[in-house]
């Protein structure tokens, strides 16, 4: 893989500026200014993607956690989620939702500019525009792209299911019936329309209440053809956007570096321009423990990954630090996050309902949340995938699958594998981290148990989402990070119309190809319903369908834990663990 240097943009915020070389491990850094309200300026705040090098830095086709975390701070939306998890203006300083609930209009911001960069002449970036959020909406309909976000705006906005139907025929693609090969692919989404070059419509096919949340996933971010007609292929490892930092140099399997915006266009409460730091780097530590050592030796600003063997030495049972850690700041929350495996429902052995079930009922998660995971996790999945951090849904109105061996051999028998006689070895996929090892390893010792033949495949993180999405392996060890927060991001996992009727096709985010027609009824009917309330009760019944046909199996409900140094300001811990440094400042 390639690595791109592009320029680095030292802000002059005073007239000299000293460079501090700090040692004991500690990376070099810029000096430290003073600002407004306070607070110090500069720095490099370090942080680690333990799930290793990202598949793609391109919008359109980031589909993990950790291509999230870097892109949110290269890129902008139209509207994004606080730290409150609230909806708020972004690169769209307002907006209107017609009565009907089709029609949205978006009102942009006209001080905003893309990243300094040589696909722009002089190597100045230009100003955003409405046309910039036509092109980036249209990329992610457009399967040439490769897009794994088709999801966000597939039967939802006006023309979009026909704008990617003919495109993927060119392409030679079917991911959606209809498509047929020699057809012209219409020219636009037909419901994008740029207005003028500050003022964006989308139009709908009916009501859907979650759509805004729908733009602030990173298929929402908003990129320059420039940018990808210059670096074509090579655009995934050299992104360019409007956010408040740019991409610097991505080193595989060691850093990504990115330095601070000068021009980017929002300051803080304070007057302070924004972003308040020089520089962030992603580390790429694999292993908890090492990760752990660096971030005590003073290398990292945080550790969001507490190793299992050590927390009950780090963590009290009431959720505070022991003393041996008390200088560092722990921040803890509930959060929209679950750990489940899934099943391939389209292909044998995993279309067989019976089997589903009875190795959902051999699973302790009793067992797994206390003595693998030291009860660390909020608890356990007793319900569906849809976590409890999602306060105003009903999860009690969900029944899951418990614990119970006596109903996992009678399912089994009902599969056709009495004591497991003539059952089909099983493979369990597995990321290559320490936490998911531990509970594959345990899980298999269960299904062992019920007199289930189980090996484990270890692989990395990108492997397994691209085995999982082509269809190519029969069951993983995952989880899901809530990309916002609405039940219907889990639960949209599960929506069947999503399953291409091609089987070669990618499959994403229903990975599983589980489809279910009264599921997907309750699911619709849900995602039209204005009144939070009736949505809230209708999504619960289609989870009840999708918990008892199982095709996957939730384990537990995460709690989110991080380790800070005492000189971080400004980071706050939210559910979603969203990764916005924009704000953040070091007090040194």
């Amino acid at each position: 893989m390639k690595n791109y240097l592009g320029s680095f943009i030292v802000s002059l915020w005073s007239l000299t500026v000293l460079s501090v070389l700090v040692s004991c491990g500690k990376h070099e850094t810029a000096a430290f200014r003073n600002g407004l309200g306070g607070k110090k300026l500069g720095g490099t705040y370090t942080l680690n993607e333990i799930r290793g090098n990202p598949s793609s830095l391109d919008p359109v086709r980031m589909n993990s956690k950790v291509e999230d975390d870097i892109g949110t701070n290269i890129f902008d939306k139209l509207v994004e989620n606080n730290s409150k998890l609230e909806l708020v203006p972004e690169l769209a300083k307002s907006w209107e939702i017609s009565s009907d609930g089709m029609n949205y209009t978006f009102h942009l911001r006209t001080d905003v500019l893309f990243h300094d960069d040589s696909c722009f002449p002089a190597g100045k970036g230009r100003k955003m525009v409405a046309s910039d959020v036509k092109y980036s909406f249209e990329r992610v309909c457009n399967p040439k792209t490769l897009t794994s976000g088709f999801w966000v705006f597939q039967d939802i906005v006006e023309g979009a299911n026909e704008y990617f139907n003919s495109a993927g025929a060119q392409a030679g693609s079917t991911n959606i019936a209809g498509a047929q090969a020699g057809s012209t692919a219409p020219r636009e989404v037909s419901g994008f329309h740029i207005v003028d070059d500050s003022t964006f419509t989308v139009q709908l096919t009916k009501p859907f209440a979650p759509f805004l949340e729908h733009l602030t996933t990173s298929f929402g971010y908003i990129v320059p053809r420039e940018a990808v007609e210059h670096y074509g292929k090579d655009f995934f490892q050299h992104p360019v956007g409007t956010g408040a930092f740019r991409f610097v140099h991505w080193n595989p399997d060691q850093e990504i570096l990115l330095t601070r915006n000068p021009n980017y266009w929002e300051y803080d409460s304070a007057g302070n321009h924004l972003p308040l730091l020089d520089e962030v780097k992603f580390t790429l530590i694999k292993d908890d423990k090492t990760l752990l050592q660096s971030f005590l030796q003073g290398s990292e600003d945080e550790d969001f990954t507490i190793p299992t063997e050590s927390f009950q030495e780090i963590v009290t049972p009431d959720k505070q630090l022991t003393s041996s850690y008390s200088k560092y700041t722990l921040q803890h929350v509930s959060a929209m996050n679950s750990y489940f495996m899934e099943f391939l429902c389209s292909k044998p052995p995993f279309d067989n309902m019976a089997l589903r079930r009875a190795m959902s009922f051999a699973v302790d998660r009793e067992s797994i949340v206390k003595y693998v995971l030291k009860n660390a996790p909020h608890g356990v999945a007793d319900h569906g995938i849809v976590p409890p951090a999602f306060i105003r849904y009903p999860i009690d109105d969900v029944h899951g699958i418990a614990y119970n061996p006596d109903s996992a051999k009678h399912w089994l028998e009902i599969a056709g594998y009495p004591a497991g006689r003539g059952a089909p070895a099983i493979t369990l996929s597995v990321y290559n981290e320490p936490r998911p090892m531990q509970i594959a390893e345990a899980v298999q010792r269960m299904w062992q148990n019920i007199g289930l033949n189980v090996t484990l495949q270890v692989m990395q993180s990108a492997q397994l989402l691209d085995g999982s999405e082509d269809g190519k392996l029969g069951l993983w060890l995952t989880r899901w990070y809530a990309d916002y927060p609405e039940p219907e991001n889990f639960l949209n996992l599960l929506n069947g119309r999503l399953v291409p009727k091609n089987g070669n096709d990618k499959s994403y985010p229903n990975s599983a190809r589980w489809n279910s027609e009264p599921f997907n009824d309750l699911f619709y009917r849900a995602i039209a319903t204005t009144d939070e309330s009736k949505r809230m009760g209708l999504y619960a019944q289609a989870e009840n369908i999708a918990a008892y046909e199982a095709p996957s199996i939730p384990l537990f409900y995460e709690e989110h834990y991080r380790l800070v140094q005492p000189y971080v300001r400004d980071n706050p811990l939210d559910p979603m663990n969203r990764i916005d440094l924009k704000y953040v400042w070091l007090d040194k």
